[in-house]
């Protein structure tokens, strides 16, 4: 039987026109959240989705440098690059709803350190396999394609 390590995360948004903002609670963190100003908004800020991505990104950093120490590799630097293909039929209501809006997320990882190509292959697959934010897309239908090489 798996341990359960339940964590719940807050938050709390207004919305007075553009920018939006939202504050993570019991925390000094708050973020601005805003659109472009081809799509409405004072681009005073990353929108919704800039969040989003570089949650993944910081998602997948995180998780390689626990995954790393687990496995006693020597990483100098990680580098990740990250798309997602969104479809915003639903967003921009030509759609009934968002569900299956997330296409494509194409994952580019360098590793830089004292580590062979298996090694950087294996702490991949445990960090893919482990991040929170990919596993939400993988369970959406979205298309995974993720590299992991030695630099």
């Amino acid at each position: 039987m798996e341990n359960s390590h339940l964590e719940t995360f807050k938050a709390q948004a207004q919305g007075n026109g553009w920018p939006t903002k939202v504050n993570i609670v019991d925390t000094e963190w708050n973020l601005q959240l805003d659109e472009p100003k081809d799509d409405g908004g004072s681009n005073s800020g990353p929108n919704p989705m800039q969040y989003f991505i570089a949650s993944l990104a910081g998602c997948q950093n995180e998780q390689a440098q626990v995954v790393a120490e687990e496995l006693g590799l020597s990483i100098d630097q990680i580098n990740i690059d990250v798309e997602i293909d969104l479809d915003l039929s639903g967003f921009m209501g030509t759609s009934d709803h968002s569900n299956g809006s997330y296409k494509n997320v194409r994952l580019k990882t360098t590793v830089d350190g004292k580590v062979t190509d298996e090694q950087v292959k294996t702490m991949g697959k445990k960090v893919d396999n482990r991040c929170p934010i990919l596993s939400l897309l993988r369970t959406s239908n979205c298309k995974i394609e993720s590299n992991w090489s030695k630099k």
